[in-house]
């Protein structure tokens, strides 16, 4: 009994000693008092060459900035097409023991077009620094410097898609390339709800990844900037579609000030018919969509005609022998892209054959065609 007692008052006192530590911790407060200052850039006025897009072009040096403790500091380095950095731009992060960063053309002409400077015209770019402690805790903004910069056009980059919600599924070497024009690149095809993807920038898993910008995924695979409602953070390297499973017109805009994607289902969502035909001036038929040319089946969604082709010959293909509803040709404008457009979407597919006999094969589930000389 008495020892019970004895292990109480121990236990009491032991008590009153932590509380008593506890209120004499100190409690330590970090304030900025003095923020970076750019004193150097390498130039002022920089041409930049298309040619050599992997050169040095651009070096930045700043002093550090100081806190009232030690403490690691990390930099992001920013640039605005005007000096009271309406919309600001990040070219990069940049951590304590690096205050020298050199960018290679590439990287400033992807910087200048992102606020909005003109290929092969001199524009004014100006530069700060954002000293930062943690997640951006405790900022303190540089001076403000600048330099003039001829941008070249940028190239934007191609996107593959791949994954369980893809046609192609998780098959790297066959992952669908999206057609592209300057910076929109774009695809009628195949998703499946709930089913992981992403995009690859080759038909392979290396070296480019491109999923949601979202602080779960790996830092490396962080591009895109918004996506729509049915586009959500798969896992660490993957988006989810959440969408119906059909077909959608999958579309990216990779301007740098916005870095989106959006999927929309297709006015026609199926893929699945019994039947496509040939239309056009192809093989006798003479643009007769009631005469139109029965193709052979190859799978699901997927059929096959080979025929002559003269050297101005212009087709589509329809899902009934009537210019109805279920139309397809040559996405968005006429051609001969290998990109599939829905009716409302697409014009004439125009070949210069040579009236040598062609296989047509189109698969609807992709959204794409081919026309291949036999």
């Amino acid at each position: 009994m008495k020892t019970n007692i004895l292990n109480k008052i121990l236990l009491a006192f032991l008590a009153i000693i932590t509380i008593t530590a506890c209120d004499d911790r100190e409690i330590i407060t970090v304030e900025n008092t003095s923020a970076a200052m750019v004193v150097d850039l390498s130039t002022t006025n920089l041409f930049l060459d298309q040619n050599f897009p992997d050169n040095p072009a651009l070096t930045i040096s700043w002093s550090p900035a100081a806190y009232s403790v030690p403490v690691s500091v990390s930099y992001n380095v920013e640039v605005s097409a005007d000096e009271a950095f309406t919309s600001p731009q990040l070219v990069s992060s940049v951590t304590d023991s690096n205050r020298t960063v050199t960018y290679t053309a590439n990287q400033v002409n992807a910087a200048a077009q992102s606020i909005g400077l003109v290929a092969n015209v001199p524009g004014k770019m100006y530069v700060r620094v954002i000293s930062y402690l943690g997640n951006n805790a405790v900022q303190a903004t540089s001076n403000v410097t600048s330099l003039m910069v001829t941008p070249y056009k940028l190239v934007y980059p191609d996107f593959y898609l791949v994954g369980a919600a893809s046609y192609v599924g998780w098959t790297a070497s066959a992952a669908q390339l999206l057609y592209k024009q300057e910076n929109l690149s774009y695809i009628y095809t195949y998703l499946e709800k709930d089913q992981n993807f992403r995009f690859l920038g080759q038909q392979d898993w290396q070296p480019l990844n491109y999923s949601i910008d979202d602080p779960g995924t790996d830092a490396g695979n962080r591009y895109f900037k918004s996506t729509s409602s049915n586009i959500v953070f798969g896992d660490r390297e993957n988006m989810k579609f959440t969408g119906e499973t059909g077909i959608y017109k999958v579309v990216i805009n990779a301007d740098k000030t916005v870095q989106s994607l959006n999927a929309t289902i297709s006015p026609i969502p199926v893929f699945d018919i019994p039947q496509l035909y040939l239309v056009g001036n192809v093989a006798g038929n003479g643009w007769s969509a009631e005469n139109a040319i029965e193709m052979t089946s190859a799978g699901t969604g997927i059929f096959e005609y080979t025929t002559t082709l003269p050297a101005d010959a212009e087709f589509k293909f329809l899902g009934q022998k009537s210019f109805g509803t279920l139309e397809w040709g040559n996405l968005s404008a006429a051609g001969n892209s290998g990109f599939l457009g829905p009716k409302g979407d697409n014009d004439n597919i125009k070949v210069a054959g040579d009236g040598s006999s062609y296989k047509i094969t189109v698969n609807l589930k992709a959204g794409t065609y081919k026309v291949v000389k036999q």
